[in-house]
């Protein structure tokens, strides 16, 4: 037996605990107080990973999740914590990070995207399961190992009627088609504002078995607008061919007074309810006057910079993927926006070629990946007044405010809010300025 005293969580939603021999070890679904015997699934020089063969002592703030499926499914950490500690440990993981890296401000308390700790997500991916009598199944990667699946029957995280969509999908597939070998994944997407819903059927070859009778059975369910066959050859994301099979390209969701479309390559927060909070915090903090020009960089499809749009004389969103850049012009048409210009760019190539223009608020919301310190040192050089800087990734966010910091460019307030109850992500925004300008 291997006891291991749980410690605290990190970042990636494991929790931190030390080895007999010092060496600290990383054990998912763990919670902060448990003393467990563990398994070494994988050790590196200086630190190991595990799972959990028991508990041997429970936390006092460990709980009894709700999802049946909570200590296989790879899906959520924290179910076995209530909500409140969950933000207790994301604000705590961020205040260390920042002290760790010598930042010295005090962030705002952790606010909470939305009043929903559950079923908040208004996409999923699920993927397809065949057992021996063939019966098509609907699945999630385990949390042990991801190359392993283990079948579900709902998903708490996303609606009652995304659960519904998906097993009248897997009744009629199981009833009436023989040949299952070739159905991989499921993508069903939801307008939580307008009840529009998008599924995308998608298989290893180019037959969708049973097409016409999907078809028939989905369009019975109120709210079903869209319907996808898309062919992923060799079981790969990239490269997929999309066929419309039913109804509209596009589904639609609201923020705020502003409508927003929704294509199958379109990239858009899975928290519908809290973006709103997440898109209103951003507004406050840019604070953007009559007259202001307002840029955004990273823009996907438009979202941000059309919700900050109301005040400003001229909006500029720049983003790399045609596709984004296609749905962000429509999004404009489709709110009547006559100031809003999208631009499609490399982010890097635009900002160097850009360094005179006058800014009055910058919006920066990069991949989880971040932001390297060219690009830094470019922004740096670009002429604004206020940065607002917003990250999905603690861990990339602390060390790019140390490199903004380095460069003169200072953060005067971070708030962070809780989109991903349930799990270990958290949205971080962040205004900074110039360090002449601080008061």
């Amino acid at each position: 037996m291997t006891k291991v005293k749980i410690e605290k969580m990190a970042f990636g939603g494991s929790g931190i605990g030390s080895l007999p021999d010092g060496k600290k070890i990383f054990i998912k679904k763990t919670v902060p107080g448990d003393l467990v015997d563990v398994a070494v699934i994988k050790g590196k020089k200086e630190f190991a990973f595990g799972i959990v063969r028991k508990i041997i002592k429970a936390s006092e703030n460990r709980i009894n999740p709700k999802c049946p499926y909570f200590y296989q499914c790879g899906g959520c950490e924290h179910q076995n914590i209530s909500y409140e500690k969950q933000s207790e440990i994301k604000q705590s993981l961020i205040e260390e990070s920042l002290v760790r890296n010598n930042i010295d401000i005090k962030i705002d308390k952790i606010i909470p995207g939305s009043d929903k700790e559950v079923f908040y997500r208004n996409s999923i991916r699920f993927m397809f399961e065949l057992d021996n009598k063939n019966q098509l199944h609907i699945a999630r990667h385990a949390y042990s190992d991801e190359r392993n699946l283990v079948r579900i029957d709902r998903c708490l995280l996303q609606s009652e009627k995304s659960n519904e969509i998906a097993r009248t999908i897997l009744d009629f597939i199981n009833s009436n088609v023989s040949e299952k070998n070739s159905f991989w994944q499921l993508k069903i997407r939801e307008g939580k504002r307008t009840d529009e819903f998008m599924i995308e059927i998608i298989t290893s070859n180019h037959d969708l078995p049973g097409e016409k009778g999907i078809i028939e059975i989905l369009k019975r369910i109120q709210g079903v607008k869209s319907i996808y066959h898309t062919v992923a050859m060799a079981k790969s994301l990239l490269n997929l061919r999309r066929r419309l099979i039913f109804g509209s390209p596009v589904i639609y969701e609201k923020i705020g007074i502003f409508t927003f479309q929704i294509s199958p390559e379109s990239f858009f927060q899975t928290n519908s309810k809290g973006v709103k909070t997440l898109y209103d915090t951003i507004k406050m903090l840019a604070n953007v006057k009559m007259g202001n020009r307002v840029v955004d960089l990273f823009c996907g499809t438009g979202s941000i910079g059309i919700y900050l749009s109301t005040l400003a004389k001229k909006v500029s969103g720049v983003e790399f993927v045609p596709e984004a850049i296609r749905d962000a012009k429509d999004n404009a048409k489709i709110n009547h926006l006559d100031n809003i210009e999208f631009i499609c760019s490399d982010v890097s190539k635009w900002v160097k070629r850009n360094k005179n223009i006058e800014i009055n608020k910058l919006i920066v919301d990069p991949p989880r990946a971040g932001l390297n310190k060219e690009l830094i040192s470019d922004i740096c050089n670009l002429n604004f007044d206020t940065l607002i800087y917003v990250s999905c990734n603690p861990a990339t966010f602390v060390r790019d405010l140390k490199y903004f910091e380095e460069k003169g460019i200072v953060a005067t307030k971070i708030q962070p809010v809780d989109m991903f109850p349930q799990t270990h992500h958290t949205e971080l925004v962040s205004k900074l300025v110039k360090s002449y300008s601080v008061n």
